[in-house]
């Protein structure tokens, strides 16, 4: 559960969602991520208040069964309908962009039919093979892949990279053609309705979009181009890549394509015993700075905040709000 000296419980009547504590500033909505939801029953036990973001887990049964959703979803990871792979536009192989691009339109397609506004995209991958979306399968796959010069000896037997990683030549490569490919992508998604909103990666073997630089480098490449902030992945990338956190962040919110972010912990650090994990933990628990990065980005208007923790989501989403509260008060 979430610390309590962490969060501020909402006192009161909040303000309406769309409006600062003030009535001047536009305050982010806050839903929740269903990734954690295996079943129509933990949906429901969410209650009816919180907006939602559909997850890549959810198959087209699933998302028959929670057509009661409908003007409640506020964004779709793709894929959505779950797929076996993640779209790999870093991938050189055309047929398999082709797939993704295609998995990117029909997640929008699912996107407009729940009404929501946008995709977000995890872009690609430093391979030109399809990649998993099934997490144990595709860890296994990036250990057995891994090429030992690329990995950072701080963390023996998993696939953390070296902070230099993103400077070699593959990885350079692989990002050029994800970038080139997203405009392409970005059509697709708009052909439906929806935005494209691609999220920035934790620093793993394989992984593109680390750094908020990249992101840069795509917003001035793809005009029409938005942004997930996935606040956990840019902890543990500040760490291994050694930028501050909240100058990172306000690099990537000067965009002003950043239209959602992912809330979520981790316990994540440097020093003697360095670890880095993404743990997806519950609001509070960890040492992510969420209070500081939710104040810089209902501060940047971004329209939307989605808790993705694996754990106590509704006492995240009441956390956050309770921020966005004494946020707006100084605002």
């Amino acid at each position: 559960m979430p610390d309590p000296s962490q969060c501020k419980e909402p006192g009161g009547t909040s303000p309406p969602e769309g409006t600062g504590a003030d009535g001047s500033r536009a305050a982010p909505v806050v839903g929740i991520s269903l990734v954690s939801c295996r079943t129509v029953r933990d949906v429901e036990e969410l209650g009816v208040e919180p907006p939602v973001e559909l997850a890549y887990t959810m198959d087209g049964g699933f998302l028959r069964d929670v057509r009661f959703l409908a003007g409640r979803v506020l964004s779709v990871h793709a894929p959505c309908p779950s797929a076996e792979y993640l779209p790999n536009l870093g991938s050189r192989d055309a047929g398999v962009t082709a797939e993704g691009i295609e998995t990117i339109r029909r997640s929008a397609a699912t996107a407009a039919s729940f009404g929501a506004r946008a995709v977000v995209l995890h872009p690609g991958y430093v391979t030109d093979e399809r990649v998993p979306t099934d997490s144990s399968r595709r860890l296994s796959g990036l250990a057995a892949a891994r090429g030992e010069a690329d990995l950072d000896p701080r963390f023996p037997g998993g696939t953390v990279c070296r902070p230099q990683y993103c400077s070699t030549a593959a990885y350079g490569e692989h990002l050029r053609r994800a970038i080139d490919l997203l405009a392409q992508a970005v059509r697709a998604c708009g052909a439906e309705g929806p935005l494209l909103a691609v999220e920035n990666l934790n620093p793993r073997i394989r992984y593109l979009f680390q750094l908020p630089s990249e992101m840069v480098e795509a917003a001035a490449a793809v005009p029409d181009l938005r942004f997930c902030v996935d606040v956990g992945h840019l902890w543990i990338s500040s760490l291994l890549h050694g930028f501050a956190f909240l100058p990172g962040l306000r690099e990537i919110l000067a965009t002003g394509r950043v239209v959602t972010a992912h809330i979520h912990d981790n316990s994540s650090v440097l020093g003697d015993a360095p670890r880095l994990a993404d743990d997806h933990g519950a609001v509070g628990t960890g040492r992510v700075p969420i209070r500081a990065a939710v104040e810089a980005m209902a501060e940047a208007g971004v329209p939307s905040l989605v808790i993705e923790s694996t754990g106590a989501p509704l006492a995240g989403w009441r956390c956050v709000r309770g921020m966005l509260e004494h946020a707006g008060r100084s605002l």
